[in-house]
């Protein structure tokens, strides 16, 4: 609801404010006594304002100008006006208008009103209408009988406020009043409500607090009817010109008779979460060339519900919550991090045996030249801490340092190098039950590499290939005590082996890219799992502007079948958007396809919808059909769906709550709009 109705008032405040600068230009004056008389062109200006009229007349001695006929008042460069008649007193804070049009092209309002008068303190107007629709037919308008505007905190305010749909009326307020400028400002915001069956009505009305630039609050009270009530609440702020960050809590209390029809593991939900990123924490005690980051992303709840509550809409969350706290330094040679994570696993009543990785210390050495030129080497050290209340604890050290010496030959056609690696690994257990308290582990291997890279102009494309070999030979490998290679980080034991990539780059003229493609191919001559290792073939492709296609793949020899598989494909044009993806994998037993459509054939309107299909256990996850239309003064979209919400039983047990419904929303340019969702709750599943 922002530079709503009414500027005139706010164009008459200029006109008083800037009297002493304004000019009056005309082809025909007289004067008699003490009143100046001027006919014909009449232009009035100063810096921010022009005027038009047909006559003026200026009492000198009151000090007050009066315009007639034709009107115009533009101000800026996207505000018009026009009236009959205006009178202005240039030494007092009063005047007034009749027969008022105003519009502002920022916001595409338009007002048109009867009498308008001013006062010290108040912009007052009589028998006006606001809308922001075509002027001879407004698809809606508002009519209001009075109001004001205060000048200093720029907040209109509306009396016996009418609402039209076309010419119908649709509801009535008494009081209606919101800001006329971009200013953040205390206020109400745009309310949800909806309807679902167990739940009874929702209502959500926010409200926000803008007391000052570096900060704000919104709280967001919400009641549903038969299930109970709740509120959650936001603080942004920003505490220097590098940093922002964001405090959100919340809790809702059930009513014992849902909690208990439900079987709900709580009947309160509640939880927190702190956001925060900064740059240029501790860089600049380093020097010109580092830069540092801090992340933060802490959140905790005592159960899913507390996301799905948060407002009217159905949602899905991953099962497993996760907190972050993120820190990097880097200079132009090396980088250090801290970081940590921890996991809430919102399918346990108890999160005692999840395990938290908190913290990892890394070192990373970039790649560097020594002795000479062509041997470069790098160093990454990496220090886990994996906690949990309950099980398992272990505190691992990485260290891994790759050393090459390359060679270029044949005018830099082919490229040789030799690698050794060392990676040293050494993990030590708290509690552990088979008597050892450490694991060890240490690796050589040497890479021998050939490859070439190549790159050539056609007269319609450029084309870039690359193709090598990479040759692993096992040095050494010595194992202490008891590593636990599922629990902790895995170990990836360098078998003799033979890698061959192929990496190929088509750009059209402009040099955008039209197609990229991968291989890759592992062939182990120990047979330590399998002799082929998986078949590796990724290919992106963009045809025209409008169509992508994208395919990731792995196959395993050794299954004689695709373990692993993400496509997707999009096709847009005048006509319509279309989407479709599936992911595959064979090892996590994710088998799942998605699908978004959205037509394009009518200008201001089109059709939508979406699903998502679990293709394994034979479900919809989720889907939805809509139908929205776009005009210039306002918007609506009405949507039916049906999803999967989670839910934590009182046996601790996770479980689901299939849900349909309708979505309705709907917007009036600028004033804002409503969301509504009327939803049934289905039969529960288990997860």
């Amino acid at each position: 609801m922002r530079k709503i109705c009414l500027f005139l008032f706010i164009l008459s405040s200029c006109l008083i404010a800037e009297v002493q600068n304004i000019e009056l230009l005309t082809q025909n004056v007289k004067e008699a006594n003490d009143t100046i008389f001027a006919n014909g062109s009449i232009v009035v200006y100063s810096e921010r304002y022009l005027i038009t009229a047909d006559r003026a007349v200026h009492n000198t001695k009151t000090n007050s100008m009066e315009l007639f006929g034709n009107v115009n008042i533009f101000r800026d460069s996207d505000e018009v006006a026009r009236s009959d008649y205006l009178f202005i007193n240039l030494e007092g804070d009063n005047g007034n208008f009749s027969n008022f049009f105003l519009f502002n092209q920022g916001s595409k309002l338009w007002v048109s009103c009867g009498n308008v008068s001013m006062t010290s303190e108040m912009y007052l107007a009589n028998k006006a209408i606001v809308s922001s629709c075509n002027v001879e037919d407004p698809d809606w308008k508002i009519t209001f009988t009075s109001g004001k505007l205060n000048k200093e905190s720029s907040f209109l305010h509306l009396y016996n406020a009418l609402f039209y749909a076309g010419d119908l009326p649709i509801f009535y307020l008494p009081y209606f009043a919101f800001p006329t400028d971009d200013t953040r400002r205390t206020g109400l915001l745009r309310p949800e409500m909806g309807y679902e069956k167990n739940e009874g009505l929702f209502y959500k009305q926010p409200v926000y607090f803008a007391p000052y630039d570096e900060w704000d609050l919104e709280i967001d009270p919400q009641i549903r009817l038969d299930r109970g009530r709740g509120f959650y609440g936001i603080f942004r702020f920003t505490d220097s010109l590098y940093s922002n960050g964001q405090i959100t809590a919340g809790i809702f209390k059930e009513k014992d008779s849902y909690a208990k029809s439900e079987d709900l593991k709580n009947s309160k939900h509640y939880g927190y979460s702190l956001t925060y990123d900064r740059s240029k924490l501790l860089s600049s005690f380093f020097g010109n060339n580092t830069e540092d980051g801090l992340m933060l992303d802490l959140k905790y709840l005592n159960d899913i519900d507390y996301l799905n509550l948060q407002d009217g809409d159905s949602n899905n969350f991953d099962r497993l919550v996760t907190s972050r706290l993120n820190y990097f330094l880097r200079d132009e040679k090396s980088y250090a991090g801290i970081y940590s994570k921890y996991f809430i696993d919102t399918d346990q009543s108890s999160n005692d045996y999840t395990l938290q990785e908190i913290p990892t210390l890394q070192y990373h050495k970039f790649l560097d030249s020594a002795f000479v030129n062509n041997f470069q080497y790098s160093i990454d050290a990496q220090y886990h801490n994996y906690y949990r209340k309950t099980g398992l604890k272990a505190q691992q050290f990485e260290f891994q340092l790759p050393a090459t010496l390359y060679w270029q030959m044949f005018d830099d056609m082919l490229h040789f190098g030799i690698s050794e690696n060392v990676y040293f690994m050494r993990v030590n257990y708290d509690d552990i039950s088979n008597g050892y308290d450490y694991g060890q582990y240490l690796r050589n291997y040497h890479d021998l590499a050939l490859y070439t890279d190549l790159a050539k102009a056609y007269e319609d494309f450029f084309h870039k290939i690359y193709f090598g070999a990479e040759y692993i030979i096992p040095s050494f490998e010595k194992q202490k005590g008891y590593l636990d290679r599922d629990e902790f980080v895995p170990i990836n034991t360098e078998m003799e082996q033979i890698a061959f990539n192929f990496k190929q780059y088509f750009y059209d003229s402009d040099g955008k890219k039209i197609l990229s493609h991968t291989m890759r191919q592992s062939y182990y001559f120990e047979d330590y799992d399998y002799k082929y290792a998986p078949f590796e073939n990724k290919i992106e492709l963009d045809i025209a502007p409008y169509l992508s296609l994208s395919n990731e793949l792995k196959y395993s020899h050794k299954k004689g079948d695709i373990v692993k598989s993400i496509s997707y494909a999009s096709y847009e044009n005048n006509i319509g958007v279309f989407y479709l993806s599936h992911t595959y994998n064979k090892d996590e037993n994710n088998n799942y396809a998605a699908l978004s459509v959205r037509s394009k054939i009518f200008k201001n309107s089109s059709v939508f919808g979406e699903i998502q299909y679990d293709i394994d256990k034979s479900f919809m996850k989720a889907w939805n059909i809509g139908f929205a239309q776009s005009k210039n003064c306002w918007d609506y979209k009405i949507v039916y769906k049906e999803d999967i919400a989670p839910k934590l039983t009182s046996s601790g047990k996770a479980s689901s709550v299939d849900k349909r419904g309708i979505y309705l929303l709907f917007n009036l340019y600028p004033l804002g709009g409503m969301r509504y969702e009327y939803s049934l709750a289905e039969n529960s599943r288990d997860l």
